[in-house]
C-alpha cells in the first residue's frame, strides 16, 4: 500500500475513509482468525501431547518384547527372520490433505500388505514372543505416523498464526495509523480552504454592499 501524499480533495478523502474502514474490518476478521487458530492449536497441542505419551510408551514396550524375543530365541535368528520379513511386507504411505481454515492438513494412513497369507516362517521354529512382537511393532507404526501427523499440523498451525499476527500489528501499527494521518491532514487542508472560501465571499458580498450603497447614494 503507497502512502505517497494524497491531493487534499473531497473526492480522496472519501477513498482514504473508505481504504480506512476496509483495513479495520480486514484487522477484524484477521483477529477472528487469529483467535480460532490459536484454539485449534490447543487442541492439536493437547493431542500432540497425549500421542507422544502413547508413542514413547509403545516403542519402550517394543524394545522390551523384541529384548525378550533376543532372549527366546536368539539376536542372529532374529535378524534373519526380519530379513525374511522385508520380502513378506510391503509397507506404503497414503497421504491425503484436508482444508481448515486456509490451512493443508494431512491425513497419513500407513499400509503394511502382506504378500503370502502366511508368514515367512515355520511356527514351530519361533517362539510365540516374536508374533506378538511383530504384531506389536506395526501397531506401534501406526502410533508414530499419528504423531509425525499431528507434529507437521501444529507446526503450521503455529506458522500461519504468526503469519496472521504479523499482519495484525502491520495494520494495526502502520496502515490503520498512517491512513488516518492521512484523513486528518486531509480534513484539516479541507477545512483551512473552506474557512479561506468562506472569507473570501464574505469580502466579495462586503464589496458588492458598498457598491450597492455608493450607486444608490449617487
Amino acid at each position: 500500500m503507497s502512502f505517497r501524499r494524497t491531493q487534499a480533495t473531497k473526492p480522496n478523502l472519501d477513498k482514504q475513509k473508505f481504504r480506512r474502514n476496509f483495513a479495520e474490518k480486514g484487522d477484524h476478521l484477521l483477529e477472528m482468525k487469529r483467535a480460532h487458530i490459536l484454539d485449534r492449536f490447543k487442541q492439536y497441542m493437547g493431542s500432540f501431547t497425549e500421542q507422544r505419551k502413547i508413542t514413547r510408551e509403545k516403542i519402550l514396550k517394543s524394545y522390551a518384547k523384541l529384548n525378550k524375543s533376543y532372549m527366546s530365541f536368539g539376536k542372529r535368528r532374529i535378524k534373519i527372520l526380519a530379513a525374511l520379513n522385508r520380502i513378506h511386507y510391503e509397507p506404503s504411505i497414503q497421504v491425503n490433505y484436508v482444508n481448515e481454515m486456509g490451512i493443508d492438513l494431512p491425513r497419513i494412513k500407513l499400509n503394511i500388505e502382506e504378500k503370502e497369507k502366511l508368514p515367512s516362517y515355520s511356527f514351530q521354529d519361533t517362539p510365540i514372543d516374536f508374533d506378538d512382537t511383530v504384531d506389536f511393532i506395526k501397531e506401534t507404526l501406526g502410533d508414530i505416523i499419528k504423531l509425525a501427523e499431528l507434529d507437521y499440523i501444529i507446526f503450521h498451525f503455529a506458522f500461519n498464526y504468526q503469519k496472521i499476527k504479523r499482519r495484525i500489528t502491520a495494520l494495526e501499527e502502520l496502515i490503520i495509523p498512517k491512513l488516518e494521518e492521512e484523513i486528518k491532514s486531509i480534513e484539516e487542508i479541507l477545512e483551512d480552504l473552506e474557512r479561506e472560501e468562506l472569507i473570501r465571499m464574505r469580502k466579495i458580498k462586503d464589496i458588492l454592499e458598498k457598491k450597492e450603497i455608493a450607486i444608490k447614494e449617487s
